[in-house]
């Protein structure tokens, strides 16, 4: 039985662990050819997805991926990879804000680049930004990240308005606190006092967010385009 996305070609770029992974392995399900990009040339995507490798903080290798991903022709696109920072702003050096730019920001802008003309070709495209409620929000010691959030939002409202007309769609998706093995790395998190702030009571799971997203870059989506779509539990409107 075919799925929604039968067919499609999709990039997700960060698809070796976290979010990435699930909306890889979802847009699989759905039936979509599923490319995933990490960081190391030894990691894995989910099984039955391609396996690319790129460093999206090198601007170079990016800028070659792209070309690449470009002759492929993708319909889907969804810039999940991403760093963060926490760094007050005396301490923060400037490469180090640079390097946060360049992997949250200017890495999805080249992808997009590269993607649309093929999107173009085919009267069809859907393209995920995935950004953070630090888009919306933010908190101390977060400018360089709130920089990058905020900036793939305004990415993600001008490019919808101008390829709408294709028949593309553009949104931002934009994550709380969704229990993944990165958050589970942070040593000094009091996990029980942050769940406590959340009005449903616990943090987000990495399937609740890639089925989302898998109908938002899935044709039964027709007419959201330029949002950006907050999951959060209800943290933000508290």
């Amino acid at each position: 039985m075919a799925g929604p996305l039968d067919g499609r070609l999709a990039l997700v770029t960060g698809a070796t662990r976290g979010l990435g992974r699930a909306m890889a392995e979802r847009l699989r399900d759905d039936g979509a050819r599923v490319i995933g990009t990490g960081t190391r040339h030894d990691g894995e995507a989910p099984e039955g997805c391609e396996f690319m490798a790129v460093n999206l903080a090198d601007r170079g290798a990016t800028t070659a991926f792209a070309e690449e991903i470009r002759d492929r022709a993708p319909l889907i696109l969804i810039n999940n990879a991403g760093i963060g920072l926490e760094r007050g702003i005396e301490d923060l050096g400037t490469e180090e804000f640079l390097k946060v730019q360049e992997v949250n920001l200017l890495a999805p802008v080249i992808l997009c680049r590269a993607v649309i003309p093929g999107m173009r070709r085919a009267g069809w495209g859907r393209i995920l930004n995935v950004g953070s409620i630090y888009g919306t929000i933010s908190r101390e010691r977060r400018v360089a990240y709130s920089a990058s959030k905020f900036g793939i939002d305004g990415v993600t409202a001008a490019l919808a308005a101008e390829v709408a007309k294709d028949g593309l769609l553009v949104n931002t998706l934009e994550p709380g606190f969704i229990r993944t093995e990165a958050l589970d790395a942070i040593d000094d998190l009091d996990i029980p006092a942050l769940e406590a702030s959340i009005p449903i009571g616990r943090m987000g799971r990495p399937d609740e967010i890639a089925a989302f997203a898998a109908w938002l870059v899935g044709p039964e989506n027709t007419y959201i385009s330029g949002a950006s779509l907050i999951i959060d539990g209800g943290l933000v409107r508290v």
